[in-house]
C-alpha cells in the first residue's frame, strides 16, 4: 500500500506553470464554495488488430519508382493473442481491459479513482464514464449510489460531477494502486482514508485545470468536474507518480465461454430510489444502461461529452459484506466494503451469464473473477461495469433479465 504523501500550499506557483500546457474546456468560478460532503437528498471492444503502415508510406512518398522495382509492401503486425492475464500482458495492453491501447506512455502512470455523482438526477448525464476502464457503483447513503471510475489505458476530458469520497473507496483504490481523486469528504472518512495510507487528490489544493468548477451548471455541490490529463501532470507534480504499477490478475478472451446460459440484460435495484438496468445490444456486442427518473421509468443514460448512451462490454454484480460504519465525529450513514477473501460473483457478457467467484488474492493487487468450475473466468475485452451489493442480496435468473435485490449486510 503506497505511503500517503503531504504538500504544502507552495506547491501550488510551479505546478499551475506545469499544468498551463494542459487545457481544459470548461472554467473555475473563481472563489467558489467547497462542495459539501452532506448525503444526497434522494435517495469492448472485441480483438485488436494493428498493421504498421506508417514507416511503408514514409518509403513509397520517397522513393522513385523505377522500371524494375515494385512500392513497398506494408508489413503486418500480428494480430494480439488471446486469451490475455492473468499473470502477462503483451506490451501495449491494458490490463483493466485486455485491449491495445492507443497511448501506451498511459500504461506507466497509476490509475486515477474519480468519485463521480448519480444523485441527485439532475446530475445526469455523466460526463465521461464511457471513457472510464472499470465503472465501479455502489450503495452509498439515502438510497442513493455512486460511482468510483477508474481510468488507465484512456483519457477524459472531462469527468464528472464529481463528489465527495466514501469509506468504501479507500478499500477499491488499494487494489488498482490508483489515486483517488475527488471532492471533499466527512471527517470520519477523511481519518479513514489517512489511516489506510492511499494517495488522493482533493479538489483543493489541486484545483483547475485539474478540478474545475463548470460555471454553466446551476447546481454548485454538483459543478466539479475532472481532467485526466491535468490529474495525470498534477500527480507527477506532487510526485504521486511512483513508476509503472502491477495491475495483473484479469483475464480477457473474445471467445465467449463453453458453458454459459443466455440472459438478454441485468437490473440492480439498490434501493427504492436507484436502479441500475443494462439491456445487451447484440448489434454492438455491448451493454446499454438504463437508469430511474422521476417517475420511475427507467431510461437511456447518456454520456454528455459524446451524447450516446452508456455502453460496457461486461456488466458484473459482486456479493460483498456491508457493514455500517460507526465514526467518531458524525451520525450519517456510512457503508464499509469487506473485500477481503472471496464471494459469490455473477458475469454478464456476449447476452449470456455464468455464476461465479470473486477472489482477493492479493491486497494490492486487483480482484480475480473464477468460473464455477474454479477455473479463471475471461471477460470480454473492453470496459467493465461493476456492481457491489451485499452478501445477502437476492438474484432472480431469467433468461430475459437476471434482477437483483441489494440487502445488507
Amino acid at each position: 500500500m503506497k505511503t500517503t504523501r503531504r504538500f504544502p500550499l507552495i506547491l501550488a506557483v510551479p505546478l499551475a506553470l506545469a499544468l498551463l500546457v494542459v487545457g481544459c474546456n470548461f472554467q473555475q468560478v473563481a472563489g467558489g464554495p467547497p462542495v459539501s460532503a452532506s448525503a444526497s437528498d434522494t435517495p469492448g471492444q472485441g480483438p485488436v488488430s494493428v498493421t504498421n503502415t506508417a514507416a511503408a508510406s514514409e518509403a513509397s512518398a520517397t522513393a522513385a519508382p523505377t522500371a524494375t522495382s515494385l512500392p513497398p509492401t506494408p508489413t503486418a503486425t500480428p494480430a494480439l493473442t488471446y486469451p490475455v492475464g492473468p499473470d502477462q500482458y503483451p506490451a501495449g495492453v491494458d490490463p483493466l481491459t485486455g485491449l491495445i491501447v492507443a497511448d501506451p506512455s498511459l500504461l506507466n502512470l497509476r490509475p486515477l479513482g474519480i468519485k463521480v455523482s448519480n444523485f441527485p438526477r439532475s446530475a445526469r448525464p455523466q460526463a465521461g464514464l464511457s471513457q472510464a476502464d472499470l465503472l465501479f457503483e455502489m450503495y452509498t447513503e439515502g438510497g442513493s449510489t455512486r460511482f468510483l471510475a477508474m481510468y488507465y489505458g484512456r483519457s477524459a476530458d472531462k469527468v464528472g460531477p464529481m463528489r465527495s469520497a466514501r469509506v468504501e473507496d479507500t478499500r477499491i483504490i488499494p487494489l488498482y494502486d490508483a489515486i483517488l481523486v475527488h471532492v471533499q469528504a466527512f471527517q470520519d472518512v477523511w481519518d479513514q482514508m489517512y489511516a489506510s495510507g492511499i494517495d488522493f487528490i482533493n479538489e483543493f489544493p489541486a484545483a483547475c485545470p485539474a478540478i474545475c468548477r463548470d460555471p454553466t451548471v446551476t447546481d454548485k455541490v454538483n459543478s466539479a468536474f475532472s481532467n485526466t490529463q491535468a490529474l495525470d501532470a498534477y500527480a507527477k507534480n506532487v510526485r504521486l507518480e511512483t513508476g509503472k504499477p502491477n495491475l495483473a490478475g484479469m483475464v480477457f478472451d473474445p471467445a465467449p465461454p463453453a458453458k454459459a446460459t443466455p440472459a438478454q440484460g441485468l437490473l440492480v435495484i439498490f434501493s427504492q430510489s436507484a436502479r441500475a438496468e443494462w439491456r445487451f445490444d447484440a448489434g454492438s456486442g455491448m451493454y446499454l444502461r438504463y437508469s430511474e427518473n422521476d417517475a420511475g421509468a427507467m431510461i437511456p443514460l447518456d454520456d454528455r461529452t459524446t451524447n450516446k448512451q452508456i455502453a460496457v462490454a461486461n456488466a458484473v454484480v459482486l456479493f460483498v459484506p456491508f457493514n455500517r460504519y460507526v465514526g467518531k465525529t458524525t451520525t450519517a450513514e456510512m457503508w464499509d466494503l469487506g473485500l477481503g477473501g472471496s464471494g459469490k460473483a455473477v458475469f454478464f457478457r456476449d447476452g449470456d451469464v455464468v455464476s461465479g467467484t470473486w477472489k482477493r488474492v492479493n491486497p494490492a493487487r486487483p480482484l480475480q473473477f473464477f468460473g464455477s468450475d474454479g477455473q479463471p473466468y475471461a471477460l470480454r475485452p473492453g470496459n467493465s461495469w461493476v456492481a457491489l451489493i451485499g452478501k445477502s442480496s437476492s438474484a432472480i435468473p431469467s433468461a430475459k433479465e437476471w434482477t437483483f435485490h441489494m440487502y445488507f449486510p
